[in-house]
């Protein structure tokens, strides 16, 4: 069955749009950027139909809004990269030695030290004696630290939920369908 929106996704190479057009609109969304393939896309995928380009661009500049606003957020703490991948990697392990949080961060035990005095100061992270081995320390993560990995996380639930509940109900339906799909094609790809 064919509808207008149909046709308009089959004749993406119509709209003389070029990269440089910046984002679509909502009424060029159904038009389409279909056969111009931006730049930093692999060159066999000029060889692609127009419809799969169309859905490829779309996907892109979604993942594009969708990158934007997953890194809010982040950019919002006041916490360094590494200082971050240290907490989250006590949130998600409950407690590690200093060895083992150096392992898993893939750091020297001498810069695991500076990032885990640091999250100490900030009321992040608890450096407790470790019950098996009286001489060595024990990290965990504060009710501080877990609130600040969990806003992270859940500012991607909460937007998402937003987003997908503004959806007109047959773009939800459209989208829950090629969802689907996907997962069909990539559980039958292993």
């Amino acid at each position: 069955m064919s509808t207008d929106a149909d046709d308009e996704v089959g004749r993406h190479g119509t709209s003389g749009r070029t990269p440089d057009d910046g984002p679509m609109d909502d009424a060029q969304v159904g038009e389409a950027p279909g056969c111009i393939v931006p730049e930093e896309w692999a060159a066999h995928w000029r060889d692609l139909p127009a419809d799969v380009l169309a859905v490829l661009r779309l996907g892109a500049e979604v993942g594009d809004h969708d990158m934007r606003r997953r890194l809010a957020p982040l950019l919002d703490t006041p916490l360094t990269l590494q200082q971050l991948r240290c907490l989250t990697f006590l949130v998600v392990e409950g407690s590690a030695t200093p060895l083992l949080l150096s392992e898993l961060l893939g750091v020297s035990p001498a810069t695991t030290t500076g990032l885990v005095d640091r999250l100490v100061r900030a009321g992040m992270v608890d450096r407790a004696p470790d019950a098996r081995d009286g001489r060595g320390k024990v990290l965990s993560p504060t009710p501080d630290g877990v609130r600040v990995v969990r806003r992270l996380m859940a500012a991607d639930v909460e937007t998402d939920a937003t987003v997908v509940q503004s959806l007109y109900p047959e773009e939800l339906d459209a989208l829950r369908r090629g969802l689907t799909g996907l997962l069909r094609v990539l559980r039958s790809q292993g």
